[in-house]
């Protein structure tokens, strides 16, 4: 009888280890996702930097999954289902004035993102072809739309944080041709500025998944 009880309290014991270092890695592996993903996304615009976003309406990423943005986007970045996993958050709106809607798209993944940011691009929808405008590399999100315009197209505000840079909010404008690509290296938004315009992507990524490529 001893000797039952004593396996059985051996059995429990175990078990009881068992249990409780799974429960300890599944955190650690939650904390780290967390943290990796907290590090590079989520910002509020209200009030940073003395610079005065007011004005400034907040958009959230669609929730539809779009088979032809996900050919299109998997095709800059050789991207395979099944093998890249892969997070995409995007918004329509019009860019340059002509009532057409753009498509931006904010890719989420490690074979997409880095310390600064993640990756993102820009399409036009041409008679149901996506083409490409423009690539983004370090981007956080929010991502602001502003009312200015440069060659015709609204200017595009994206906050630079992470990668040991000092945070600041580059100004993206259009040449004519395309955005820049790396907002890290582009002119800062002047202290004291007030922004007017709509911020995309507007979610708290930890909270909001996207949608999965």
């Amino acid at each position: 009888m001893k000797k039952l009880k004593f396996i059985f309290l051996t059995i429990l014991i175990i078990s009881l280890i068992v249990y409780f270092n799974v429960n300890k890695i599944d955190k650690q592996n939650n904390d780290t996702l967390s943290s990796f993903e907290k590090s590079r996304f989520f910002s509020n615009f209200k009030k940073r930097d003395e610079i005065d976003f007011s004005d400034i309406n907040y958009l959230s990423a669609e929730t539809t999954k779009d088979e032809k943005l996900e050919e299109a986007f998997a095709k800059v970045y050789n991207l395979k289902k099944g093998r890249d996993e892969i997070r995409y958050y995007y918004n329509r709106i019009d860019l340059n004035g002509d009532d057409k809607q753009e498509f931006f798209v904010l890719l989420v993944g490690r074979v997409v993102c880095g310390s600064g940011g993640c990756s993102a691009l820009l399409f036009e929808d041409n008679n149901d072809e996506y083409n490409l405008i423009s690539r983004f590399s370090l981007v956080n999100n929010p991502i602001i739309i502003s009312k200015d315009k440069t060659n015709g197209w609204n200017d595009i505000i994206i906050p630079v944080a992470g990668g040991g840079i000092k945070n600041f909010f580059a100004q993206m404008k259009f040449n004519g041709k395309k955005y820049p690509l790396n907002p890290s290296i582009e002119p800062a938004i002047k202290v004291g500025a007030k922004i007017k315009g709509t911020a995309i992507v507007a979610d708290d990524l930890l909270k909001s998944k996207g949608i999965k490529f």
